[in-house]
């Protein structure tokens, strides 16, 4: 029951690692008087506005690295506190432009490089996992599906604003990791890396108004998390705050705010009805006009998760961070 509840927290938030969701609206600034919309190389002055739209290049490859850091701490009824669940995820994985397509939009190809993920409670390991390490002598029982994920490759197809109409690639990932997990596994994994999730890693436009913005502007998007516990809302808002040096780029600072909630609950796979409560989400990312792209992204998410099976009620409060970040171009 641990690692279901493990697994489940990760799947309900991870749609949120982008800050940005499967838009459904999004209500963009007003263009500022006197400047071109498709303006590509803005001055760098303190007051000068950005054009926040992502620039693919044909056969550029972008080298990226997702971090995930997750506290649980879980009450159980009758039960000792045992201490909060010490998550720690993190991918390697590259990110290619294709081609342009007919509609404006893009073909964008993913492959997954390397992968760990450790979970501890009170200072003793639960689970450990390291692509890069021998398989030889795993007694992970997870291990398998996420080795399954190294070298495998997703392809995405986004319409002109750069939101995925279509991913590619899901139906010969699930066949690799169907070849070496047992059916619970599966649908481990599948909690997880929903087929939402996996199309979040081809979304880096969705938080963003493809358009030139102004310092102090802001603008908002509403989002669903569809995942195996039902669909979750997300309501962001963005504020362009200013120009900063971040490590070599000069870039444009975007902070967010939001929140997320259960919007419809499901148990159909994890076998207990999921609410989220009290769902706040902060940050920051970093948008570097010159190469064109989100290249640093620091999200910090905190809810209370209400899960109801047949017997009892358990509350978890999950605090989470992730960052994503742009580590080489080619």
């Amino acid at each position: 029951m641990k690692k279901i509840l493990v697994l489940l927290s990760l799947g309900a938030v991870a749609g949120g690692v982008l800050l940005s969701g499967c838009s459904k609206s999004q209500t963009p600034p007003t263009p500022p008087a006197g400047t071109n919309a498709e303006a590509t190389s803005p001055a760098l002055a303190a007051d000068s506005p950005a054009n926040l739209k992502i620039k693919w290049k044909p056969g550029k490859t972008l080298g990226m690295r997702m971090e995930l850091n997750q506290d649980i701490a879980m009450k159980t009824p009758n039960q000792a506190d045992q201490g909060a669940l010490e998550v720690k995820l993190a991918q390697d994985f590259n990110l290619s432009a294709i081609k342009q397509l007919d509609n404006g939009g893009w073909e964008l190809g993913l492959e997954f490089e390397n992968q760990t993920m450790d979970v501890s409670q009170g200072g003793h390991t639960l689970l450990s996992f390291d692509s890069a390490q021998s398989s030889a002598q795993e007694t992970n029982p997870v291990a398998p599906m996420l080795r399954a994920m190294i070298g495998a490759r997703l392809q995405y197809f986004t319409d002109a604003a750069g939101k995925v109409e279509k991913m590619d690639g899901l139906d010969e990932l699930m066949k690799r990791v169907s070849a070496v997990a047992k059916p619970q596994q599966i649908g481990m994994f599948q909690q997880m890396f929903s087929e939402d999730t996996l199309k979040r890693y081809g979304s880096f436009s969705e938080a963003l108004p493809n358009r030139m913005v102004n310092v102090g502007e802001s603008w908002t998007m509403q989002s669903d998390i569809i995942s195996s516990i039902g669909t979750l809302g997300m309501d962001m808002n963005y504020t362009f705050k200013d120009w900063e040096q971040h490590g070599d780029r000069r870039c444009a600072r975007v902070e967010a705010t939001g929140k997320i909630s259960t919007k419809t609950a499901s148990a159909a796979m994890v076998g207990a009805m999921v609410n989220v409560e009290n769902g706040k989400i902060t940050g920051d990312f970093w948008f570097d006009p010159e190469t064109g792209m989100i290249v640093d992204v620091h999200d910090t998410q905190n809810m209370t998760l209400k899960i109801t099976t047949r017997t009892q009620t358990l509350t978890q409060q999950l605090d989470q961070k992730v960052r994503v970040w742009l580590v080489d171009a080619q």
